[in-house]
């Protein structure tokens, strides 16, 4: 994908080195250079030292062949002028990122997409939510939502006195369970299970299970069996 990030604060430099590593085309735009040297020099990344509501700049970056352009500086009024004059330009989806709650409401997610702003983003709400939802799910290493929050992939580590170490996955009588693992990471590398790979001690299980079986049908199995 072809992105471009407005705005190289902590969140634009934080996005831009996440993305980067998943090899997508990354632009970051920011009127002060200084704040993207090192970027550009440690990652397969472009800067452009513009200001991200620069018409002139927004151009010169592409946008009018951008997958997605993302609005995130410090300023909240930059970052929608930024995410409306891409989307009028040809940018396919923007985000942006916001301070005001009044913006997030249900009621005016469609006035935000007749203006061109796909998504809105408060980095503070996000960070509440994954604090109550680690604080709700200790057990849990990560999660993640997928398939638009339906499906939920949990890491969750493997301890030494775990009762199905060394079990083939096969043999475990997991395939008619409402869960499944889909990785394994173990000593830094990921590895995708088959049938008569195991559980080693310290390994970092992911699960794949469905958003309403969580909370009961799989986490009290999944705590017992790997004994957190």
């Amino acid at each position: 994908m072809k992105i471009i990030i407005g705005g190289a604060g902590a969140v634009g430099t934080h996005l831009a080195k996440l993305l980067s590593r998943e090899h997508h085309d990354i632009t970051i735009m920011d009127a002060s250079p200084e704040k993207f040297e090192n970027l550009v020099t440690n990652y397969d990344l472009m800067g452009c030292a513009v200001s991200p509501t620069s018409i002139e700049g927004l151009r010169s970056a592409g946008v009018g062949n951008a997958d997605l352009v993302i609005g995130v500086t410090p300023n909240e009024t930059e970052n929608l002028t930024c995410c409306m004059l891409a989307s009028k330009m040809g940018a396919k989806k923007t985000v942006a990122r916001v301070e005001s709650l009044e913006y997030l409401q249900e009621q005016n997610k469609e006035f935000f997409k007749e203006v061109g702003i796909h998504s809105l983003i408060m980095p503070e709400m996000i960070a509440a939510e994954e604090i109550v939802n680690n604080v709700q799910r200790s057990w849990i290493r990560q999660i993640w939502e997928v398939e638009n929050s339906t499906l939920l992939m949990m890491g969750i580590k493997v301890r030494e006195n775990c009762q199905i170490l060394n079990v083939p996955l096969k043999d475990l009588g997991m395939s008619n369970a409402p869960y499944h693992i889909v990785a394994i990471k173990r000593h830094g590398e990921t590895l995708i299970p088959h049938g008569n790979d195991a559980l080693q001690a310290y390994d970092l299980a992911y699960f794949m299970t469905s958003k309403n079986i969580c909370p009961i049908s799989v986490r009290l199995p999944v705590k017992r069996i790997i004994r957190m």
